[in-house]
């Protein structure tokens, strides 16, 4: 039996204030998620009926072509393929999981797209900042097999003698300590800075050729987020935060960019990819149908339907999404970063994107009825 199917339900009553109690379960879907939440039905969820199910099955579809996803998943691909009715596939399938805040969580959707920017092969005055393969001296540490606590967790870091220590951080990235062959060079320092931002990108070469490139990992070090910093320090008013916003502070303060990209000592890395943008599951990201997701609490390859404002209009974002891709930023339950697309509008909704988000996890129906069973929940 395949080991998504090995589930071990731990149930916690959480008494509330009326006296009422709400079952919580929690549940280990692969073996690197942890997730809590209760079953609800799908007419709990807002906008389910106005969604275009049809278009979300299709997506699950290409997924299937894949080859990568989880067993639970792929075990309805031969179903999804011959299905004449999608909502009813859905709806007969799977069980929404209404995903539970946790202390910190932030309940927010925001957005990301992929930038284009001018790059080169070779290093220049016009062209000065590396853009980096994953290094081939970081250290990937395992700690979870012997401190559980850590099972979430990853480290990163560099033997130095037979110590390992952290990463260099990005500052010391920028002094030269990294031994490592570029892949390309950009022209800005904040154009980098919002590449690693975004996950991947298209650049333009010099002789108008593309590479497409992707995330390849991190130096480990925590994500500290310039606009949050900014915000803090009366540079940008909180109701005016966004991408946007933050570049043309940085544009307009060249003597302090260094300063601030620096006070976010994460650093990502890239590798060439054959298509546009493509997430960590190696898919290609569909707009406004791929999030980015903690992984250590939402399984990647999943359905999920979200509940959220677009901020250009006003309208209601409530739709099926598949977790595809991660990113440092991205912690938490109620949680996700959802791929814009391209170009200019996905550019102006990403950086304005900051929803309350409500969020359910479409779990395979089969795998309901073994927690079912284990929880009574039905």
């Amino acid at each position: 039996m395949y080991v998504l199917f090995k589930i071990f339900a731990v149930l916690t009553l959480v008494f509330l204030l009326n006296g009422c109690a709400e079952k919580m379960l929690t549940v280990n879907l692969t073996d690197e998620s942890t997730t809590k939440g209760h079953f609800v039905s799908f007419g709990d969820l807002k906008g389910w009926q106005n969604e275009d199910h049809t278009e979300a099955l299709r997506l699950l579809n290409a997924a299937c072509l894949s080859g990568r996803l989880p067993p639970s998943l792929s075990q309805l691909c031969s179903l999804s393929q011959d299905t004449a009715n999608a909502r009813e596939f859905f709806e007969t399938h799977f069980h929404p999981f209404m995903l539970a805040s946790e202390t910190g969580d932030e309940r927010l959707l925001t957005g990301y797209y992929e930038p284009q920017f001018q790059g080169s092969l070779q290093p220049g005055p016009n062209y000065p900042y590396p853009l980096y393969k994953r290094p081939k001296d970081i250290v990937n540490i395992e700690l979870a097999s012997v401190y559980t606590d850590l099972e979430n967790r990853r480290f990163y870091g560099r033997l130095e003698g037979k110590r390992v220590v952290p990463y260099y951080s990005r500052h010391e990235i920028n002094e030269g300590r990294l031994n490592e062959k570029p892949l390309c060079y950009l022209k800005s320092d904040i154009d980098r800075f919002f590449l690693q931002v975004q996950g991947s990108g298209r650049i333009i070469l010099e002789n108008n050729e593309t590479i497409f490139v992707g995330y390849d990992g991190q130096n480990g070090h925590p994500y500290r987020s310039i606009g949050k910093a900014l915000v803090e320090s009366g540079a940008i008013a909180q109701d005016e935060i966004s991408l946007q916003s933050i570049r043309l502070w940085l544009n307009n303060h060249p003597d302090d960019t260094k300063k601030v990209l620096e006070s976010n000592p994460s650093f990502v890395f890239f590798d060439k990819r054959t298509k546009a943008a493509s997430g960590a599951m190696g898919i290609e990201l569909t707009a406004m149908r791929s999030v980015a997701v903690d992984k250590s609490k939402i399984p990647l390859g999943y359905p999920l339907f979200l509940s959220a404002v677009n901020p250009l209009n006003g309208s209601e974002l409530d739709r099926i999404v598949y977790a595809q891709d991660t990113g440092g930023a991205i912690k938490g339950q109620v949680r996700a970063d959802l791929f814009c697309g391209s170009g200019k509008k996905a550019e102006a909704l990403a950086g304005g994107l900051r929803s309350p988000l409500q969020l359910y996890l479409l779990i395979p129906d089969k795998m309901t009825e073994l927690i079912s069973k284990s929880s009574s929940l039905r």
